[in-house]
């Protein structure tokens, strides 16, 4: 059977070129999708899916009913842009300024689409239902999955196991890297207003100056990875933005800070918030200066069950040979909001590699980034291998 999926992948592959650079050359950012959404409506709306749209605004999810199917396989690939203006000279450049698909996801909608077609070809063969989730805004925390899931995307019907995936640019292309048990980071995200007092550049002593006691804050909030935490315990905490004054000659009266705080142990994560508020309101107070701290919590870190590990190795066994499929040994730092997904299901994330021989490597989030599209037929048939692999799986357990 997977020699089958490869057939029919390799058929497609020039369709699937074809979507992707489409959807690169018309990116959208979270929860906007709606030309991805009609694109992805247009190429899958003659294959006999159940399919339903507006989930989350953009998100879609297709169903392929299977006749006397008890278990139900979901697919999911994620649909959003960053806002980030391109600079590869490619034909199929980004038309839309300031928005670019720099981080792989108009591959992603294409390898369900195109998986989507493999299955719905090989129909007689499968024993499951299978569920294809389009997601928007997955490049926000609190975005598309955890909307769609309370939109009820998991249920009608009841999904029992769930696959999603992210093109690698480090990893050679055609390779997959899997993981049991934690893949990723949880993510949240913090703001800081530090309160000064303002006044003219040239007499400080009568001002209370919010960029000192900002430019304290930033470095106190590093001792809490350095001196607070287990140094074998991965913790990221970045601030990313600074934003204060506005003229050479003034110094301002307030200066905003906004981070995010990485983490893997779940307890870490829950004392982050009222870690970083006692250093804000320490170094705040020793300067005089008022502050707020607002901590939103994004997404948990994300967990692959073992069973559906083993069922992306045996899918990647059957599609490009057990010697291309690595295991990957450390978390990243990064996050992805498929952690609910898995929160609720078992459930698997790997990654595909897209890096080009011979040409540079752009890490995602690049203006540069692209990825090798010989790929996308080998992403659409690991994602058809993954169903085919799971329904025996579910098969044995009932």
């Amino acid at each position: 059977m997977m020699r089958q999926v490869l057939r029919e992948a390799d058929r497609i592959q020039p369709e699937l070129v074809e979507i992707r650079r489409q959807i690169h050359k018309n990116p959208e950012l979270g929860f906007e999708e709606w030309e991805t959404a009609q694109l992805i409506h247009k190429k899958i709306s003659r294959q006999g899916l159940l399919i339903t749209g507006g989930i989350a605004r953009t998100g879609i999810a297709a169903l392929l009913q299977v006749k006397g199917a008890n278990k139900t396989v979901a697919l999911r690939a994620d649909m959003d842009a960053l806002p980030i203006e391109e600079q590869a000279d490619v034909p199929y450049k980004s038309a839309k300024k300031g928005v670019m698909h720099a981080c792989g996801h108009d591959a992603h909608v294409a390898m369900l689409i195109g998986a989507q077609k493999i299955l719905c070809s090989i129909k007689p063969a499968l024993k499951v239902n299978v569920k294809f989730i389009f997601q928007p805004c997955e490049e926000q925390l609190n975005g598309g999955a955890q909307t769609m899931i309370k939109e009820g995307v998991m249920e009608n019907p009841r999904v029992d196991a769930i696959f999603g995936f992210h093109v690698n640019p480090y990893m050679p292309s055609g390779f997959v890297g899997i993981k049991e048990g934690i893949v990723m980071a949880a993510a949240d995200r913090f703001r800081v207003e530090i309160k000064g007092r303002g006044g003219h550049a040239a007499a400080p002593h009568q001002a209370t100056d919010p960029i000192i006691v900002a430019s304290h804050v930033v470095q106190a909030l590093q001792n809490i990875v350095s001196r607070q935490v287990d140094p074998a315990e991965p913790v990221v905490v970045s601030v990313c933005s600074i934003q204060g004054g506005n003229s050479f000659n003034i110094i301002p009266a307030l200066v905003v800070l906004a981070g995010t705080v990485r983490t893997i142990d779940p307890n870490i994560q829950q004392q982050m918030p009222e870690r970083i508020k006692e250093i804000v309101r320490g170094v705040t107070s020793a300067f005089g200066a008022g502050h707020t701290v607002d901590y939103r919590w994004g997404c948990p870190a994300l967990v692959n069950n073992r069973e559906m590990t083993e069922i992306v190795r045996s899918a990647g066994a059957g599609i490009v040979g057990s010697h291309r499929v690595l295991v990957v040994t450390t978390p990243s730092m990064g996050a992805e909001d498929f952690a609910f997904f898995t929160g609720l299901v078992p459930g698997a994330y790997f990654f595909l590699g897209v890096k080009s021989n011979g040409s540079e490597t752009y890490p995602w989030h690049n203006p540069m980034f692209d990825i090798d599209e010989s790929a996308l037929s080998t992403g659409a048939a690991l994602l058809a291998g993954c169903v085919l692999c799971a329904q025996e799986k579910l098969e044995e357990t009932g």
